[in-house]
């Protein structure tokens, strides 16, 4: 019996420390993932607002679909409501307000607007958000235009 119950033992103990560790590590490894997420889905939005910005040179207006723009697209463009938005995995992209891409995140109330005229870049979300206030301080705001 001594032989097997430190067998059993050694085994428990890996299995907690395993079991410890990935309670540990898993929220850490959440927060960098939605974190490289949103730098992701903000470059994209910057590059969407250059596109505007070439098509309002061209057309003299900018155009709320983006599969005008003649880039490649990353995520389809979907049509629904008298809406028109870009819909990827975590984020929708769409036209606001005349010149602002809105990169709108589907679950938490945190958003980017990038102000193609001005070239600035605005990251906001519902006050008390502390997982869109986290991500806003996280993430690259270079306020220049790709």
């Amino acid at each position: 019996m001594g032989r097997n119950g430190s067998i059993h033992t050694i085994v428990l103990v890996l299995v907690m420390l395993i079991g410890f560790g990935a309670a540990l590590g898993w929220p850490q490894y959440e927060k960098h993932r939605t974190i490289a997420s949103a730098q992701k889905a903000l470059d994209i939005g910057k590059s969407l607002a250059f596109a505007e910005a070439s098509y309002k040179e061209h057309y003299k207006a900018y155009t709320p679909d983006f599969e005008l723009l003649g880039a490649d697209l990353p995520c389809p463009v979907e049509r629904a409501e008298g809406k028109i938005e870009m819909v990827c995995s975590d984020y929708t992209f769409s036209l606001a307000e005349g010149n602002l891409v809105r990169v709108a995140h589907k679950n938490y109330p945190k958003w980017f607007d990038i102000n193609i005229d001005q070239g600035s870049i605005d990251c906001s979300h519902e006050e008390g958000s502390l997982v869109g206030q986290h991500i806003c301080d996280r993430v690259n705001l270079s306020n220049s235009k790709n």
